[in-house]
């Protein structure tokens, strides 16, 4: 029972709200490496971006369970787990078009949550461990837009029951903001769908960003899913929990990958945020408002953030952990089926392919490692546009390639580019002090903090009349053509279009009065940095 305002009056909502069950977070203190090596999309060849990597060091372009169990270490605290774990890094990139990794605050953690629901046909699900050589990818590496609407970071946590697999999956990606210091901004994990644009990060994440990616629970029974490596497994409706879709009727662990990336190193520097496949932020793209207006978006992204998974547990253990490891906490060492190992951070692969062994993945770099295009949605990128093969050479991977997919579109419902919450001023340049680790597992284990919240209807749109725009562009040349309103939460937005006299030149030939529009935001907050519903979720932090 929880407690919703509606209309001023007190409601007392019962909501069915799936049971979360057992979990643990695995932890992985280091990186086996960072290299161009993925033995699902790329086997027995170079990757055309780069991936880091945790888990086994046997880890290599043809890795099977067989090649990983025979590990001389792995980066993860468990001795029994020679799994791999991989996806891409992030990177910032300065407008010169120098790369620079932006470092993780270790550790990486791997939750294994033993959450159910139905079958297809009503009947209660049983948890099943992966099997040794099981194969799954979460995320599209080639994605470059959203078919999501609503506000983002959305307080509407599910269920989805009318959605398809593929907006289940761009729900199971997350970019939280992170805040140590007001944990009233806490956000939800799997709540913010896009990597917002740089400034708002710098202004409004002093502690960096945690990079969330979920992985399907319903399966069919299949090792792997064949060319995507994703076809034999299903988001439940709930993303996390809930029912199965038919035809995947049996249950696996929710497995989400948590990876905390060090932002604030970068505050104060111009430039933009690049994940390792080439998918950007920040980027003014061209919108369709008619026929023959255009106005700019700046669009956010990260909506091609993925990652590959290779299940190889020590033969029983996983079968032994998901019966027995039954603590709400998530500490792996409250269960005795798990062995630790020493000094995990310390691990590497052991066979790099001779092509990379030189390879500067760390930077400072002119483009992305490999000659990974940098591209612009809204649509798909191009497949295999890195370089494969090439060698960086350990200085450069040559001159930085950006680029747009895809013609103008339709303006969107959202403006994806602003967050739901205000953003306060802007932090001092430095980089606060990293809390310890222990404060951060402080956080994080507060018994059932992560449980499914009561899924209430959205919150209703802030009531408060906009302010006139007209001021907001008083003294530009051109005339108001139009306006349009939305309400993202309790912030209205202002469209404005303006018209413009301006000569382009096309084919040789100059063609005037070629309307360019532009798109002023005025902004309204009823309530600044006011959070009506908390969902229970104490300090809304990832277990």
């Amino acid at each position: 029972m929880y407690r919703s305002i509606a209309n001023g009056a007190a409601a007392i909502l019962a909501l069915y709200v799936p049971a979360t069950n057992a979990f643990w977070r695995l932890e992985c203190s280091g990186s086996v490496g960072m290299a161009r090596i993925d033995p699902l999309m790329d086997f027995g060849g170079l990757s055309g971006h780069v991936h880091t990597i945790k888990g086994g060091s046997a880890f290599s372009s043809t890795s099977t369970a067989d090649d990983l169990l025979k590990s001389k270490c792995q980066s993860c605290d468990v001795a029994q787990d020679k799994s791999a774990y991989w996806a891409p890094p992030l990177y910032f990139m300065a407008d010169d078009g120098t790369m620079t990794l932006v470092p993780e605050k270790p550790p990486f953690k791997a939750y294994y949550e033993l959450d159910t629901g139905l079958t297809s046909d009503g009947k209660p699900q049983t948890v099943e461990p992966f099997p040794n050589d099981f194969h799954m990818i979460s995320g599209t590496n080639t994605r470059r837009n959203t078919t999501l609407s609503g506000p983002d970071p959305s307080e509407y946590r599910g269920p989805f029951p009318d959605e398809n697999n593929s907006q289940r999956e761009e729900r199971a990606i997350g970019f939280n903001c992170m805040n140590y210091a007001n944990p009233s901004l806490a956000e939800d994990a799997l709540s913010r769908h896009h990597l917002p644009e740089k400034s708002w990060i710098d202004s409004n994440c002093p502690d960096g960003i945690r990079l969330e990616l979920g992985f399907p629970s319903c399966w069919n029974g299949e090792m792997d899913g064949g060319e995507d490596h994703k076809s034999h497994v299903a988001f439940p409706h709930w993303i996390k929990a809930g029912d199965c879709p038919p035809g995947f009727d049996r249950r696996l662990p929710f497995l989400m990958y948590e990876t905390i990336v060090d932002t604030a190193m970068f505050i104060g520097k111009s430039g933009k945020f690049v994940l390792g496949n080439g998918d950007p932020t920040g980027k003014p793209t061209l919108a369709l408002v008619s026929d023959s207006l255009l106005f700019m978006v700046d669009r956010c992204s990260g909506y091609g953030y993925h990652g590959d998974f290779i299940a190889a547990w020590d033969e029983g253990v996983l079968q032994q952990a998901v019966k027995q490891c039954t603590d709400k906490r998530g500490d792996m060492r409250l269960c005795g089926v798990f062995e630790f190992t020493d000094k995990p951070a310390s691990c590497t692969l052991e066979n790099l392919p001779s092509e990379l062994k030189d390879e500067n993945t760390v930077g400072p770099l002119q483009g992305l490692p490999g000659g990974c295009e940098v591209e612009y949605g809204p649509e798909p990128a191009i497949k295999g546009k890195g370089a494969t093969g090439s060698s960086s050479g350990g200085k450069s991977a040559g001159k930085s390639v950006e680029k747009f997919v895809g013609k103008p579109e339709k303006a969107p419902a959202e403006d994806y580019s602003s967050p739901a919450a205000p953003a306060p001023a802007p932090v001092e340049n430095k980089l606060p002090a990293a809390p310890q680790k222990a404060a951060v597992g402080e956080v994080e284990d507060k018994g059932d903090d992560y449980e499914a919240p009561p899924q209430l209807p959205p919150a209703a749109p802030a009531t408060t009349p906009p302010p006139s725009a007209d001021s907001a562009v008083a003294g530009q040349a051109g005339n108001i053509i139009s306006k349009s309103l939305y309400t993202d939460g309790r912030v209205v937005h202002e469209h404005v279009v303006v018209m413009h006299e301006v000569t382009v030149t096309e084919g040789g030939v100059k063609a005037k009065r070629t309307p360019e529009a532009k798109a002023e935001h005025v902004k309204r907050h009823g309530h600044r940095h006011h959070h009506p519903m908390q969902h229970g979720v104490g300090g809304r932090r990832m277990r």
